[in-house]
C-alpha cells in the first residue's frame, strides 16, 4: 500500500490537477484510478497549453482544419476542452457511482474573461455544462462577492460547483450559505437535493507564500493552521440545525486542500493535513513522486500541537490581503488562458 492508497484508506480523497489528453489516451489516468485510488481530476490552462505545444492534439487540429475556415480560436479551445472533459468523466464514472456522487469528478475553470459579470459567467457555465453532458462535471467558480450569487444560481439549477479562491473562514461561511440557498431552491421546485454537489477549495500553497514570511517562531505553516480551523468549522456546520433540516441525500460542503503550487519534494509536509471526507489536490509530478512511498503522515490535523500559535496568529490575514490574493490569482488565470489561446492560434496557422 503506497502513501496515496493509505490516504484514501483514511477517507482522504486525492484529485489530480492538470490532466490532458495523453493522460487519458496512454492509460495513465486509468492506472492512477485503479492502482493509486485517484478520485478526481482537473483540466487547467497551463497543462493543456503545454500539451498543445507538443503533438498531443495534432490529430484534432487536422480534423478541425477539414471543417472549413469558419473556426475561431475560442471554438477550437471549446472543442478540445469538451472532448477532454468527456473522456475523463467517462473514466471516472465508476468512481462517481461507487461513492454515490461524493467523488469521481472532472473539474474545469470557466474562461476567466467571463468572470467580470454575473450574466456572462452564468452563460459560460450553462454552455459548458450542456456541451459536456456528464453529471460528474464540476465547475470551478471563484468565491468572490460578484460570483457568490452565480454559485447560488448554478447550484439551484442542479450544476456541480467548486468554489475556489477561498482564503478565509468568513468566505467559507458565505459559500456554505449560498450552497444551502441553492439546495433550498431545489426543494422549493420539488427537485432532489442528492444530485448537485458543492466543494470549497482552500489554496494552502498561495496562502503560505504570502503569510509564512510574516510569522516568526512557528514550525507549522499558516495555511495548515487555517486548514485545521476550517475543518473544525466544517464539522460544526454539518451538525447545524439548518443543515440537518435538509432531506436525506444532501452532500456536505466538502473542503479541498489545494496543494498544487507546492514542489513535490515538499508536499509530504502537507500530507499532515489529511482529514476524513476532504479532498487533496496534487500535481501529476507529486502523484508520481509518492507512488512508491509507503510512509503515512505522522501528524494529522487533529494533533493538539501548535494550538497556541494557531490561536495567536489567526487574525493575521486582513481583508486587504485576501483581496490582493484573489486579484493575483485571477490575473494569473487570465494570463494563462490568453497564452493557451495564443498557442491554439499558432497551431491553426500551421
Amino acid at each position: 500500500m503506497n502513501l496515496l492508497q493509505s490516504l484514501r484508506h483514511s477517507r482522504q480523497s486525492i484529485w489530480l490537477d492538470g490532466f490532458e489528453r495523453t493522460w487519458v489516451s496512454s492509460g495513465q489516468l486509468q492506472q492512477a484510478i485503479e492502482e493509486d485510488g485517484l478520485r478526481g481530476t482537473r483540466s487547467n490552462f497551463d497543462a493543456l497549453n503545454l500539451a498543445i505545444q507538443g503533438h498531443a492534439y495534432d490529430r484534432d487540429f487536422s480534423m478541425l482544419a477539414q471543417r472549413g475556415s469558419s473556426r475561431s480560436t475560442r471554438s477550437d479551445y471549446e472543442y478540445l476542452l469538451v472532448r477532454d472533459l468527456q473522456l475523463a468523466a467517462d473514466r471516472l464514472k465508476q468512481v462517481h457511482a461507487h461513492t454515490q456522487g461524493r467523488d469521481g469528478y472532472v473539474q474545469v475553470d470557466l474562461p476567466p474573461d467571463t468572470l467580470f459579470e454575473a450574466e456572462t459567467a452564468i452563460a459560460a457555465a450553462q454552455k459548458i455544462w450542456r456541451a459536456v453532458g456528464w453529471s460528474n462535471l464540476l465547475l470551478r467558480i471563484p468565491a468572490t462577492r460578484l460570483m457568490l450569487p452565480v454559485i447560488e444560481q448554478l447550484l439551484g439549477e442542479g450544476m456541480n460547483v467548486n468554489a475556489t479562491l477561498m482564503f478565509s473562514l468568513n468566505v467559507y461561511n458565505q459559500v456554505f450559505d449560498r450552497y444551502l440557498r441553492g439546495l433550498e431552491n431545489q426543494i422549493q421546485l420539488g427537485k432532489s437535493v442528492s444530485n448537485g454537489v458543492c466543494f470549497a477549495s482552500f489554496a494552502i500553497d498561495r496562502l503560505d507564500a504570502t503569510i509564512n514570511p510574516l510569522i516568526a517562531h512557528s514550525e507549522t505553516s499558516f495555511g495548515m493552521m487555517q486548514s485545521r480551523l476550517l475543518y473544525e468549522h466544517y464539522q460544526m456546520l454539518c451538525q447545524s440545525e439548518r443543515w440537518r433540516s435538509l432531506p436525506l441525500g444532501a452532500k456536505p460542503l466538502r473542503l479541498v486542500w489545494d496543494c498544487t503550487d507546492i514542489p513535490p519534494e515538499s508536499a509530504w509536509q502537507y500530507f499532515q493535513i489529511a482529514t476524513p471526507e476532504t479532498v487533496m489536490m496534487l500535481e501529476p509530478s507529486t502523484l508520481e513522486r509518492y507512488r512508491k512511498v509507503s510512509l503515512l503522515p505522522t501528524r494529522l490535523i487533529d494533533d493538539e500541537s501548535d494550538e497556541q500559535v494557531i490561536t495567536s496568529e489567526t487574525q493575521i490575514l486582513s481583508d486587504e490581503q485576501i483581496e490582493q490574493l484573489v486579484n493575483e490569482e485571477m490575473a494569473r488565470s487570465l494570463k494563462a488562458f490568453q497564452q493557451l489561446l495564443d498557442t491554439i492560434k499558432h497551431k491553426q496557422r500551421r
